[in-house]
Formats: C-alpha cells, structure tokens, sequence
C-alpha cells in the first residue's frame, strides 16, 4: 500500500458519509441563520437609543431656574443622553428612584441662587442616586458638571448682572438690552457644545457595523459546528488499521496528511455552498448589511477568499480535538464545550471589547480569535496579513501535533 492508494480509500470513505454529513449541515446553516436573524432584528444596536432618567426638584417660581432647566431639556446637546423629571417633593422622587423610574434624583434647596450669590450660607445641592457603582456614579459626576455649567452659573450670572445693573443710572430699555445680550451669549455657548465634538460610528467590533459584526460571528460559529457534522468520519476502530496501514508503509504524517485533506474538503464544500446561498440572500435584498452594501460582488469575493484561509485554520484545530479525544461521547462532549468557551472568548457572540481583560486578551490569541480576526479583515479590506500568517502558523502547529498524536496510538496501540 501507498499514500495515493490511502488517499483514494479515505476518499471512498468519506464519500460514503458526505450525504449525512451536507444535509445536516444545511440544517445546521438554517438553524444557526433563522436564530441568529431572529435575535439581530429585535436587538439591533444601532435602532437603540438609551437615556438616563434624571429626576430634578427644585423651585418652580424662579423663573431663571425654569428657564435654564428648560434649555437644557430642549436646547442643550445633553437631550440626547438624558430625559430630566421635574417633580415636587423629595418623597415623590425617592419613591421614582424605588421604582426603578430614574437613577439620580438632584434636589435644589429653596433661595439656593440667593444664597449663592449674597453668600448668607453653604447651600449644598443634593445627589440621591441608586447605586454608587458603574455607569451611576460617571452620570452622576457628569449631570452636577452639566447642571453646575448650564443651570447654576447662568442663572448666577444672570441675577448678577441684574444686581449691577440696578445700581447704574441707565434707562430701563438699556438694562434689558444689555441682560439680553448676557442671555444670548449663553444661549452661543450652549449651541457651541455640540460643535465641539464630532462623533464618528465605527461599529462593534474592528471597525464593522453591528450587523457585520453578527453575520460574522455567526458565519464562524456555524464553521465551528460543521465539524460536528463530519464526527462520524472520526469514530470507529481505526487504531489497528492505522497500525497496518504504517506497517504497509503509509507514515503517521501521510495518513493524517490524506485524512485532513479530505475533512477539509467535506467541510469546503458545504462551507461554500452556505456562502453561494447566503450570497443569493445578499443579491435578492433579503437580507441587507451595510459593510456589503457597496460592490456587494468585490467585497463578497474578498470576504470568501479570507474564510477560505479560517476554515484551513479551525479544520486544523479540530482535527486535532477529534485526534486526542477518545470514546465517542468525549468526542462529541468534550468537543464542543472547548469549541463553544473558545467562540465566547474569541467574541462571536459579543465584542472582546466587552470582556474583562485578561479574558480580552486570551481570546486575541486563541485560534478561533485568529480566525475572527481574518474574517473580519475580509469584510472590511483592512490589510492585515499578519492575522492569516498566524492562521497558517496555526495549521501546520495543529497538524504537527496531529501527527505525534497519530505516531503515539500507533505504537501504544491504544484505542
């Protein structure tokens, strides 16, 4: 026997079960993509708008104080961020806060401008807030900034003025042009904020939108459960035959090398049939994603050539699983809880950026995180070959390992 004669043989056998193995991948492929689709059309984070609910008491009858509060709610950029309540009494806005209904309730205590400003004591606004942790107390700091800056010191500025200018020997129509023209100036710097910044969205993850992000993530999970349609292909007594096969002598690295290549030729073709159908979707308008929207042929090209290069690297990988792993409920158990902890780190279901750092930065380094990695390359054109450098360095590590695998059953003749 040689290496052509095992090739064609473990051609034969796989052959054999790839008509298991394609239909259950179409189901695996329609149900990965209904739930997926599913969860993205009700959870789409660029049709999420979030406020914080801030709750305000303070004196209804200072018009100043109205009107500031009412630039703020109307004018003032900060609308984007918060919805503010107004409400009567401590009681009603401790019972909101008990309710879940706001997150921080700020109380203005009564004549607290005129203490301010004739400094006849130490007025102190108050912050009640239900919880001190996370996002609370960074909105806390920045409400005070944003009522400090905008509410207080115009209003402050304001009465000022009015003070002064009520000891100037000058008309009426004088006073009320030059308080107007104060007023106006606030009116500029509360329009000028949102001039400041410019804010530019760059998705989810690595520059993708939030859509290109999930059909990414998905389309990697999928490839990591198409192995599972070809376990079939792993089980079996196939210690003794690889001890006679090596006996007749096809080496340990010739048969892994014939076995993985007809694997991966199993998964690329049900691999590839999943891209044709997903690219019908694309080109029917079915399904929209704006990282495609733009030469949806070049992109949708580029995108395959590089999920060619993942589904080299991640057959490797769990050739390597199904090698080591012995008995068959191992195989399939012990298989896919690695596989699904490595697709949960690597960010297939949520941006690495949302892990805690050292699980950030193990999922960078893990094969599945490559792999991530380079697909999300192919989407956006980014040139980052370095990823697909490790992809390959990946495979031949994974074969190599596969192989000293191979080379210890053999002599061991375990099963």
């Amino acid at each position: 026997m040689n290496t052509g004669t095992y090739f064609k043989g473990q051609l034969k056998r796989i052959s054999k079960l790839f008509p298991g193995i394609f239909a259950l991948s179409v189901v695996f492929a329609i149900v990965i993509g209904i739930s997926g689709g599913l969860y993205a059309k009700y959870t789409n984070y660029n049709k999420v708008i979030s406020k914080y609910n801030i709750g305000i008491m303070c004196e209804q009858e200072n018009p100043l104080l109205s009107v500031g509060l009412g630039l703020i709610k109307s004018i003032d950029d900060s609308r984007f961020l918060v919805n503010i309540y107004n409400y009567s009494s401590e009681e009603e806005g401790f019972e909101a806060i008990h309710n879940k209904e706001i997150k921080l309730f700020i109380v203005v205590p009564e004549a607290f401008l005129d203490n301010l400003m004739y400094q006849l004591g130490s007025p102190h606004v108050k912050l009640y807030a239900a919880s001190s942790k996370g996002i609370t107390t960074v909105m806390m700091d920045e409400v005070v900034n944003l009522l400090s800056d905008d509410l207080i010191l115009t209003s402050t500025g304001l009465y000022s003025l009015k003070d002064e200018l009520g000891q100037l020997s000058i008309s009426d129509e004088e006073k009320k042009a030059l308080n107007d023209k104060l007023f106006m100036k606030y009116m500029n710097s509360l329009l000028a904020r949102g001039e400041l910044t410019k804010i530019n969205e760059i998705g989810l993850g690595d520059g993708l939108s939030f859509m290109g992000f999930f059909f990414c993530g998905m389309i990697l999970f999928y490839t990591v459960m198409l192995s599972f349609c070809s376990i079939s292909y792993f089980i079996g007594g196939r210690t003794e035959f690889c001890m006679i096969c090596r006996a007749k002598g096809v080496s340990s690295g010739a048969q892994v090398l014939c076995e993985y290549i007809c694997f991966f030729t199993s998964n690329l073709i049900c691999g590839g049939f999943t891209l044709i159908c997903v690219f019908m979707i694309f080109k029917s308008g079915l399904l929209k994603i704006d990282d495609f929207a733009h030469d949806l042929i070049p992109t949708y090209l580029r995108f395959s050539l590089f999920y060619l290069f993942v589904l080299i690297g991640l057959t490797s990988f769990e050739f390597l699983l199904f090698e080591v792993i012995r008995g068959i409920i191992n195989k399939f158990l012990m298989a896919f809880l690695v596989l699904i902890g490595f697709s949960f780190l690597s960010g297939y279901f949520y941006p690495r950026s949302f892990l805690p750092g050292l699980a950030n930065a193990i999922g960078k380094i893990l094969p599945t995180g490559v792999a991530y990695d380079v697909l999300s390359c192919g989407i956006t054109g980014a040139p980052n070959m370095i990823n697909v450098i490790k992809m390959l360095i990946y495979l031949a590590v994974f074969l190599s390992f596969v192989v000293l695998a191979r080379r210890v059953r053999i002599i061991k003749g375990l099963e």
